[in-house]
């Protein structure tokens, strides 16, 4: 198989790339692989752990989303060969293409920090990124104590993901009553804020 484009993923970039491209030229020959059958939108994950927004609404058939025009090779990408212009898939083998567009998402390794995985697993840490409806849920049974947000020091999708959710479960917090001493940290590993000169403060 080959096309003029190919896009590896059908998240939310890989969708929007392709959308732009079909609406330039709609006779442009664009494939787009990804193995799910859903589709989150990703952006509203803060707002579900903050007990906002309704984790249904940030599902989407992956079928639905696919833009007129445009193949849905349903298929996980397993090598690429740039020198090429090729790729292999698990089921559908080699494809070949004249562009390629890479927007394959990223996959939580919880064991890359030691005592996450186990940390999660006992509930005393939560995160948007791997279940905001649990997150929502640990908010809600929280007693008091300390409640700490943080983000890591790498680039990640959206830089003020981190201090919505804290923003937002500060709001939600401060209406119930605590009979232990009650602090909410927003512990970041940068120093300021934003990076954003107008807007930026020290931490």
């Amino acid at each position: 198989m080959h096309y003029q484009i190919v896009i590896v993923g059908a998240g939310t970039g890989g969708i929007m790339t392709e959308a732009q491209l079909i609406k330039k030229n709609s006779k442009l020959n664009i494939a787009i692989i990804d193995p799910a059958e859903m589709h989150y939108y990703h952006p509203a994950f803060t707002l579900v752990g903050a007990g906002a927004y309704n984790m249904d609404k940030t599902k989407r058939t992956t079928a639905s989303l696919i833009p007129a025009g445009a193949k849905w090779i349903k298929d996980f990408v397993s090598e690429l060969h740039p020198d090429e212009n090729a790729l292999e898939t698990q089921k559908s083998g080699k494809i070949t293409y004249d562009y390629l567009i890479l927007s394959p998402g990223l996959v939580n390794n919880l064991d890359l920090i030691e005592g996450l995985r186990d940390a999660v697993e006992k509930g005393v840490v939560c995160s948007n990124y791997i279940d905001p409806e649990f997150t929502w849920k640990k908010l809600q049974e929280f007693k008091g104590g300390n409640a700490i947000f943080t983000q890591p020091s790498t680039p990640i999708k959206c830089g003020g993901a981190p201090q919505k959710i804290a923003y937002l479960a500060a709001d939600y917090l401060k209406n119930k009553t605590f009979t232990k001493p009650t602090n909410i940290v927003f512990a970041t590993p940068g120093t300021v804020i934003f990076g954003v000169a107008e807007i930026r403060t020290t931490s």
